[in-house]
């Protein structure tokens, strides 16, 4: 039998066949709704008669400047006299109907205490966000504390993800949502566009890790991310050759076994002072982990689309800071890579030279994340001379029994820079919890006949796999490694309801807005 292949056919013992392409999908991503702004003297019966949430103290008080149809009114007064408000938890929600309108709309009233906690507001965007299920909504804010988690919450809370489907759906999620404020609230409105900024990077986080590899290659993710050039961001492209003239031979060695070309992405934003030092952002690309010849059982290996996870919050934290303009000064870099079975592939107990120099004996080829971060890591000091660096990678299965799938494990050689860090992600509310650096865990990739090896048995793998990366980063260097493997998919969050969270985008943009 004679096959020969061409773009768009192909021919068997002389008979072309047309070839299929998969076209049953949305290319556009979807775009965070925007959030109106407005103050309750134009709470009108447009608004009253659909979907609203009121917040009220326990003296159940009315606001006398909201001009509330009488209907509304009585029926909120007549309830606020029961045993059911008085009764009802702080900080909890009930919902009546709604007098005025036939429509299924209802009035969601949520008691809160006289002094609001700042975890409380981004409750009460998740209780908000449950309510407005798709539909319009309308929050009268009278409480006296910035709203912005509020709104950020409901803003995430709503992405949906179904460019997968054939006859994809309008999301009703994009239906209006609307903040009323009292005449004195102040707010920043360049909180509010950083807000929106904030959401489009989110958004394409999650996009990129809920696509399938058949379709968000390492090729299709390079298109993608090119198009980052339209809003300032310098993007290059290390291609296989450039990967091996340059030497990362760790990264270039995990894609060999793939179809799909091994890439390095650039991507820099220069948004500070000219010559100041910037900050390296290093995402793991792994957009297909069968775990090479070590290769994983099918339900282990059924996910791992999502492996480059760490790669997506990178370019969503990106696009973000370029799209408000933030005064910073970051690189990005992005190992793309397939690990995969095949004839060229790398073979347990391989040895390859790292771009440090390191003699590298690779024990497992399904630990090879480490080993494209490892390459990133010293290219990125030595190319750029960062004043501080972020590794992100869903690295360690171990992560997610240590942490389960709440908390993202930090590791880092520098107090004050971890110690910055943690507060912005209590802050922010993307939980984060440090584990140590132990020379006595990296006695554990000891190796007879070479520098290291790439894994050291199974106690404290997290920490292990960490310490391999710790070799390729020097003492002088600020640096954070972010084993996002727990919390980066199929877990609820603050901000996400399932699929991917971009765990990593919202606290990052925060620091950089502290921390530049």
């Amino acid at each position: 039998m004679k096959i020969k292949l061409f773009k768009r056919y192909f021919k068997i013992d002389n008979v072309v066949y047309k070839q299929l392409t998969f076209r049953g999908y949305s290319k556009k991503n979807m775009r965070p709704h925007k959030i109106s702004i407005k103050r309750k003297k134009n709470f009108n019966l447009r608004y009253q008669k659909n979907k609203f949430v009121l917040f009220l103290k326990e003296d159940g008080r009315l606001d006398n400047d909201l001009p509330l149809d009488n209907h509304i009114s009585e029926l909120i007064k007549k309830f606020i006299r029961t045993e059911v408000f008085k009764n009802l938890a702080f900080n909890s929600s009930i919902s009546i109907d709604n007098p005025i309108t036939l429509e299924p709309s209802t009035i969601l009233i949520v008691k809160v205490k006289n002094f609001v906690g700042d975890q409380e507001l981004f409750d009460f965007g998740k209780i908000i966000s449950s309510f407005k299920d798709g539909n319009a909504v309308s929050i009268i804010w009278s409480i006296d504390k910035p709203f912005i988690s509020t709104l950020r919450t409901v803003q995430l809370r709503s992405y949906v993800f179904n460019k997968l489907k054939s006859r994809p759906k309008g999301s009703k999620d994009s239906a209006e949502t609307t903040f009323f404020l009292d005449e004195k609230f102040k707010f920043s409105k360049l909180d509010l566009q950083r807000n929106d900024a904030l959401a489009d990077g989110v958004f394409l986080s999650r996009d990129l890790v809920n696509l399938p590899a058949n379709i968000l290659n390492t090729e299709t993710f390079e298109k993608e991310l090119k198009k980052f050039k339209k809003i300032g961001i310098k993007v290059r492209v290390l291609n296989e050759k450039d990967i091996k003239a340059i030497g990362m031979n760790l990264l270039f060695a995990v894609g060999k076994g793939s179809s799909n070309p091994s890439k390095v992405l650039v991507l820099e934003w220069k948004g500070g002072k000219s010559g100041t030092q910037p900050t390296a952002l290093v995402g793991k690309g792994v957009v297909f982990d069968s775990g090479g010849l070590s290769l994983k059982s099918s339900s282990g290996m059924v996910d791992m689309a999502m492996d480059m996870a760490g790669a997506a919050v990178v370019a969503g934290v990106i696009k973000s800071v370029a799209q408000s303009n933030l005064k910073v000064n970051l690189v990005g870099l992005i190992g793309l890579v397939e690990n995969m079975p095949g004839p060229s592939a790398m073979r347990p107990g391989d040895v390859i030279k790292s771009l440090k120099g390191d003699l590298v004996q690779v024990n497992n080829t399904d630990a090879e994340g480490r080993l494209v971060l490892g390459d990133l890591l010293w290219y990125a000091q030595q190319k750029f001379k960062p004043k501080r660096i972020f590794d992100l990678a869903t690295l360690t299965g171990a992560i997610i029994v240590a942490l389960g799938k709440e908390y993202a494990g930090v590791f880092s050689n520098n107090d004050k820079f971890c110690d910055e860090f943690l507060s912005v992600c209590d802050q922010s509310n993307e939980k984060a919890w440090r584990l140590p650096l132990d020379k006595k865990f990296g006695d554990a990739l000891s190796s007879k006949i070479t520098d290291i090896t790439n894994v050291g048995g199974s106690q404290g793998s997290s920490i292990v796999a960490a310490m391999f990366l710790n070799n390729f980063v020097k003492k002088e260097t600020p640096w954070i490694h972010l084993d996002v493997a727990g919390v980066a998919k199929n877990t609820e969050t603050i901000y996400s309801k399932n699929g991917a969270t971009a765990w990593g985008v919202v606290a990052l943009f925060e620091y950089f807005q502290r921390f530049p």
